[in-house]
């Protein structure tokens, strides 16, 4: 039974700074004021209604009329919608968008705020999904293609057949059973614009919607544009009832064994699925959920320890769910394994979620767990002046769907604290077990088509399962080892050197050891800042012998610990801190990249000062990352997106195994640890020529009295190298292949331009602009007019070393019967390119997109373009300022000439994917 508490019932306020209210006609708002990011407002269109309302003969239709609402309004007829956002600056995906799921639909913009008329068109268009859809038949007809271009994306592999079973195994014999959100090809064949306009007439209505407004704005405004336009909307005169939506706990375990030939990897998932206990809008629903949290996260943590330590059948556990509704829970525990251990693994996380059961936890775990949650709590608030406009967007969403808190920062802070303080081990254990005691277990085993021999069966699963019940177990004990400290702080070391970054005031400071050390405090993240810092070198510098250990390093080193601490005894000294830190070696590049709460700030400096001076190298770790890699290393053909990059690769650097973007199957199966250590020592070893820049919210005085403390102490001298180039020469000519992974109907065509060349201020905004060009040719084009591909996208990559330049790569996912008319669509798109540039149109929105992308700026790219101008001193910081003007002097002209430089089509390689044996 649930622990029960005399406050549990009471409803947790809505933050008084959100102003809420509903029309006469049923239509909910929530209006909030929010300078974060700034100059910028998200919208919201709710509609409490998605999949689980379709009648039996309107399968897909929810998800199918979201995607119509950008085909054609009474106001915006076609695609005439988008466009007019995009002259915004909005951008079709990062900020004109909708999600529908089993219980809503949801549609999304982001917009600025400098022109109110701007803003008034956003609520224009909420208006206009709201009310006035065309649904125009052939309109209809032409979104067809675009849905099923959507399933083959996201059901054709392996994730989307394990949604489908899982979906069918947790849904069973409920309101939601048979009612998936996307629909499947014959659903989107049988769809009609009469069927589309029935769900849309009635579901579609005040009493059922509400709208979401966040953002740099005056509220009063906005609500009289919300009074405006949407007072007058009247629901339908016969509404159909809101279905009862539930679902059930499992009276008996069920068991899904799925032996795939896609699977990446095989793993073992345990779902204990429940109905919803009434979310956390009310301070009992918020205690239930943070036990929950706690005793799953502690749960998972005993396990991932266990991996540490080398004593388990599975690697890589964690806490799971399979949460696709609103009215069930469905938490649970999951563990990758290789297919003869699946069986063990099964049983492993069976026997532990009964050990836990029986006897719960320990102190030392518990302990632990409240001071994640706590540093958690704490670095919420910390951040709450900063909180971003769509974050806040997303509460209120939550809010008027499910009921969940949108509370003062203050009160949530301090609500949470208490409930995480008073949690015992008696009421987290209890609450843990009444929610697997309510229910049955859904154990998942999934692995390899190849590997099917060696999985379990129905019978094998049943019998581990039936045996819990007998079987002999003794309670954890508590192992828990205090530690002091990380490490004694050395005396600081004096700044050898004081100087700016060219051209501005950031200081730069120098230090005996040659180490630089940058930072710039901002008030754009509040109580967090972000880390980078590198060195030049790489893995171009080393024996191709030992490039995969070098590669792997990162992940060998944060499995093994550091100084006298193994990773175990780490973790849990870091607890309640929020500090990460990744180690890295790249073709050119060896460095760290990490982020911390500003309070943490000392731990992460030390962290690094223990990394470079005092690593540890456990031999436990090299197991750990084989298992990870080995079976994507031995079946890539299995793996879509795996077998398209390394067919890249390949074309790109022929013969050259160091650039893969995998190890070898050898490679992997000898990687050593004695290696790793001594490529460690060779690329970390001296900080002579390592650059660490630092940005964010935190005393600049402070951060040079750790930066003296801890990297200018670090052991070295002033040992630098330069950049090496020892990449094959580009191929000559079209280089084009066709290969073969999946089994699903889905094809990719990729197409990558690679060209050399300085890049200088100018050209960076004109590459920025082409990007936009080509991302809305591929949207009008092969996404709309031809139905070809869900999502096209092109990224223009601007290479600094070894040699400057320009990467252009093109990706189409789609029928693979279609290839050929999508690459004929797509050459001639880039050819006209090159030869008559962007329309005016097209060039409009894409400067205009190009602008707003500029606005938004964060820690990370700041401190990117610090660390690049310590390196390139001649490419001022300042660039990023300057590139505003840059952007209006910008030409049609400027775009068609750099796209005759980068596009160059006599010259790139293109990869067709098709699926195994497909044409046979």
């Amino acid at each position: 039974m649930l622990p029960t508490f005399a406050d549990d019932a009471e409803t947790i306020a809505l933050d008084l700074s959100t102003a809420v209210g509903m029309l006469d006609n049923g239509l909910a708002f929530y209006i909030r004021e929010n300078t974060a990011p700034g100059g910028r407002a998200q919208l919201r269109l709710v509609v409490k209604a998605g999949s689980a309302h379709e009648s039996d003969s309107q399968k897909g239709v929810a998800h199918f009329l979201e995607h119509m609402m950008f085909n054609g309004t009474e106001s915006f007829p076609a695609n005439e919608l988008v466009q007019v956002l995009q002259r915004f600056g909005a951008e079709f995906g990062p900020d004109i968008n909708a999600y529908t799921s089993y219980e809503e639909t949801v549609y999304m913009l982001e917009l600025p705020t400098d022109d109110p008329d701007t803003v008034a068109t956003g609520f224009d268009v909420l208006l206009e999904w709201a009310t006035a859809a065309t649904l125009d038949p052939e309109e209809v007809d032409l979104e067809r293609g675009v849905l099923v271009e959507e399933w083959r994306l996201r059901d054709q592999g392996f994730w989307g057949r394990y949604f489908a079973e899982v979906t069918d195994l947790l849904l069973a014999d409920t309101p939601y059973d048979g009612r998936l959100p996307l629909g499947a090809p014959a659903d989107v064949e049988a769809t009609t614009p009469e069927g589309l306009r029935s769900f849309y007439e009635d579901w579609y209505r005040p009493d059922l919607m509400a709208v979401v407004a966040v953002g740099d704005f005056g509220a009063d405004d906005i609500e009289a544009m919300i009074r405006e336009r949407f007072e007058t909307i009247a629901g339908p005169a016969d509404a159909p009832a809101v279905p009862d939506l539930f679902t059930n706990a499992f009276e008996a375990p069920a068991f899904l064994i799925m032996a795939d030939p896609e699977a990446a990897d095989a793993f073992v998932e345990l779902n204990y699925p429940v109905p919803a206990g009434g979310g956390t809008g009310t301070v009992g629903g918020l205690r239930r959920q943070i036990a929950i949290d706690a005793a799953f996260d502690m749960l998972a943590t005993r396990l991932y320890e266990d991996t540490l330590r080398g004593v388990t059948p599975y690697f890589d556990p964690s806490r799971a769910a399979n949460e696709f509704v609103r009215t069930q829970g469905t938490d649970g525990i999951a563990a990758s394994a290789h297919p003869e251990d699946l069986a063990a693994t099964a049983e492993a996380l069976l026997t532990e979620v009964e050990r836990v059961r029986r006897f719960g936890f320990v102190a030392g775990e518990l302990e632990r767990a409240i001071g994640n949650l706590r540093s958690d709590v704490e670095s919420e608030y910390d951040q709450r002046t900063t909180k971003q406009d769509g974050a806040y967007a997303a509460d209120l969403v939550e809010n008027f769907l499910g009921g969940s808190p949108a509370a003062a920062a203050l009160e949530w802070r301090d609500l949470q604290l208490r409930l995480i303080d008073e949690l015992t081990l008696d009421q987290v254990w209890a609450t843990f077990a009444a929610t697997v005691e309510a229910t049955e277990p859904l154990v998942i085993v999934a692995g390899p088509e190849a590997s099917a021999d060696v999985m379990p069966d129905v019978e094998a699963l049943t019998a581990i399962h039936a045996a819990l019940a007998t079987m002999e177990l003794e309670a954890r004990s508590d192992d828990t080892v205090e530690v002091e400290a990380l490490m004694e702080p050395p005396a600081p070391e004096q700044v050898a050197q004081r100087h700016t970054l060219p051209d501005t005031v950031i200081p730069v400071i120098e230090f005996d050891n040659g180490l630089w050390f940058i930072s710039w405090p901002t008030e754009i993240h509040a109580g967090h800042a972000e880390l980078i810092a590198a060195s030049p070198g790489g893995w171009v510098t080393l024996a191709a012998a030992d490039v995969a250990e070098a590669k792997l390093l990162g992940d060998v080193i944060l499995a093994s610990g550091v100084a006298e601490f193994d990773q175990v005894t780490l973790e849990r000294a870091l607890v309640g801190t929020e500090v990460t830190l990744q180690p890295f070696v790249d073709e050119v590049w060896e460095g760290f990249s990490g982020s911390v709460d500003t309070a943490d700030l000392e731990i992460l400096f030390q962290l690094i000062h223990l990394y470079m001076d005092d690593p540890r190298f456990d031999p436990v770790a090299i197991p750990i990352v084989q298992n990870r890699l080995q079976q994507q290393v031995e079946s890539p053909e299995t793996l879509v997106d795996t077998a398209l990059e390394l067919a890249i690769a390949a074309a790109r650097f022929p013969n050259d195994s160091r650039f893969s973007p995998l190890p070898s199957v050898e490679e992997l199966a000898t990687l050593d640890l004695a290696r790793v250590e001594a490529v460690f020592a060779d690329r970390f070893g001296d900080p002579g020529d390592f650059v660490f820049v630092l940005v964010g919210d935190f005393d600049p005085d402070a951060a040079e009295a750790l930066a003296r403390r801890y990297l200018g102490t670090i052991p070295g001298g002033t040992f630098r190298e330069e950049f090496i180039d020892d990449r094959p020469e580009e191929p000559e000519g079209v280089v084009a292949e066709t290969v073969e992974a999946g089994t699903g109907e889905r094809g990719v065509l990729t197409m990558r331009f690679d060209t050399q060349g300085p890049l200088d201020p100018d050209l960076r905004v004109h590459l920025d602009i082409l990007e936009a060009v080509i991302e809305q040719r591929l949207t009008t084009h092969i996404r709309e007019e031809l139905s070809a591909s869900y999502s096209p996208f092109v990224i223009v990559n601007q290479v600094d070393e070894p040699v400057a330049g320009v990467e252009v790569s093109v990706r189409i996912d789609g029928d693979p019967s279609g290839i050929d008319d999508v690459r004929a669509a797509l050459l001639a798109d880039l050819e006209d390119l090159t030869s008559n540039g962007p329309t005016a149109d097209e060039f409009a929105i894409a400067q205009e997109q190009v602008f707003r992308n500029y606005e938004l700026i964060d820690n990370l790219n700041l401190a990117r373009a610090m660390l690049h101008a310590a390196f390139y001193p001649d490419d001022l910081v300042t660039e990023i300022i300057d590139r505003f003007d840059r952007v209006d002097a910008v030409t049609r002209a400027d775009i068609r000439a750099v796209a005759q430089q980068v596009i160059t089509l006599d010259e790139y390689i293109e990869i067709a994917l098709v699926p195994i044996g497909f044409g046979e």
